[in-house]
């Protein structure tokens, strides 16, 4: 983050004498440790390491394995289903963003080899580490809903914008329908962690408020199906959240899970729950189901690690984190706790927080600092907090800023505004601040 020494420094000398003395201090503070150090990962938590390890090491030897050409502003998918951005705001080549003395290996990566520091990938074999930095980010499985896959998004008027298409086809669907005139409407959460955990709340608000902005509301039925047995934690923002769902006449089914749909027939079908588990659960004859019809329905994927991280000897096997393949990894430091030499965070990390790309913001200097501190012989000091940061739209203007640590603490960033009630400021924040913020501040090391 931006010092208050850099920020006087540049107010003194402008943006350019900024930047020349933040390289001239950076020269004189970098690390002269020599190591390979591998990234798996180019996402949001991938470049940002990249680049604060760039600047932190003066012989710096990264390499970026990332199959994919395109980089996409997750965040922003909701924007899209709700018609806020464009589909080409959010998109920008992965090679703009990596930093240009990173090597960029374009593969997958198939297998972990923490006893021989290798990890292995499709097309290019074994490529050997001194330090590996694990940020292959989390992986949506909409295969396990049955009738339900990637391919099928937008048809029969089945979604979901945690996808870049799904969430163009959800706009598509969402314009139609004041012309309709009336419907049940279908939103679901999913059982596993998973990303952007207000996704699903965000675009039930979302459509409710275009309805209504459309003078549409009152022929629509909106239904919100969740494995839970309340909208969010800290209790003040699912509070705040459970009374705007009373007020907004969308009705809550807790301890729902979504089992299979009837595309052609529009029906899905849900497990009734005892209790809310993230563990994966058979259904048999003796499985109490309830199946409804609708005119839309919008449903988050379950989640997980990706499968090469899921299989090897970096998963956490035992606790609630068991479930989902994520790595064990030291709540503080981001170390692995088997490995030293593996740093991890971001959404493959298991974590007692939140996935969020606030979240990596915030771990990503301490991952780096404890890194280049490990490459030196030395312990590690810097701590993550668990602070995560989830801006819930809940209608067109208005955002609840959700902002928490470990242990659900609240660590709202104006600490004397009430957190618990929506707001404009935040509104244009998100629709305006955090996208820049992102691709010119983040991901550059900056912020």
């Amino acid at each position: 983050m931006i010092s208050r020494r850099k920020f006087i420094t540049a107010g003194a000398l402008g943006l350019g004498g900024f930047v020349v003395t933040e390289r001239a201090w950076d020269y004189f503070s970098e690390s002269k440790v020599k190591a390979k150090i591998v990234i798996v990962g180019g996402g949001a938590a991938g470049i940002t390491m990249a680049s604060y390890l760039s600047d932190m090491l003066r012989n710096d030897d990264i390499t970026i394995i990332e199959p994919n050409e395109i980089h996409h502003y997750q965040p922003g998918y909701t924007f899209i289903a709700s018609g806020t951005f464009r589909p080409e705001e959010i998109v920008m080549p992965e090679r703009k963003l990596i930093p240009g003395n990173v090597k960029w290996v374009k593969d997958k990566v198939q297998e972990l080899e923490p006893e021989t520091n290798a990890v292995v990938t499709s097309q290019n074999g074994k490529i050997a580490y001194d330090f590996l930095v694990l940020v292959p980010g989390c992986e949506t499985d909409f295969n396990q809903i049955d009738g339900i896959s990637k391919e099928s998004l937008g048809k029969s008027n089945v979604h979901s914008i945690y996808d870049f298409i799904g969430s163009y086809e959800y706009h598509k669907a969402l314009e139609k329908l004041p012309g309709m005139k009336e419907g049940r409407l279908v939103f679901t959460d999913t059982y596993t962690k998973l990303k952007c955990g207000g996704a699903p709340k965000k675009i039930t608000l979302l459509t409710e408020d275009y309805l209504k902005k459309h003078d549409s509301r009152n022929g629509y039925q909106l239904d919100y199906y969740c494995n839970s047995t309340n909208l969010m934690t800290p209790q003040i923002f699912g509070d705040r959240l459970q009374t705007l769902y009373d007020e907004r006449d969308i009705s809550i089914h807790y301890k729902r899970r979504l089992v299979s749909v009837d595309a052609s027939a529009k029906k899905a079908t849900f497990q009734i729950l005892t209790e809310p588990t993230q563990e994966r659960l058979s259904v048999d004859s003796s499985t109490e189901l309830d199946t409804v019809d609708f005119d839309l329905l919008h449903f988050t994927p379950p989640m997980g690690a990706p499968g090469f991280v899921k299989n090897s000897p970096l998963a956490i096997t035992e606790g609630s984190l068991r479930h989902g393949g994520w790595v064990e990894v030291d709540n503080e430091m981001l170390v692995q706790t088997k490995y030293n030499n593996i740093i991890v965070l971001g959404d493959v990390a298991g974590l007692g927080t939140s996935k969020t790309g606030a979240a990596i913001r915030m771990q990503a200097p301490v991952a780096a600092a404890n890194l280049v501190s490990i490459m030196e012989g030395k312990e590690p000091k810097l701590k993550y907090d668990g602070y995560s940061a989830c801006p819930i739209v809940t209608e067109y203007g208005k955002v609840l800023m959700c902002e928490f640590g470990y242990e659900k603490k609240l660590m709202p960033t104006i600490p004397f505004i009430d957190p618990g009630i929506e707001r404009g400021m935040w509104w244009i924040l998100k629709s305006h601040g955090l996208k820049p913020m992102y691709y010119y501040g983040m991901l550059k090391g900056l912020m």
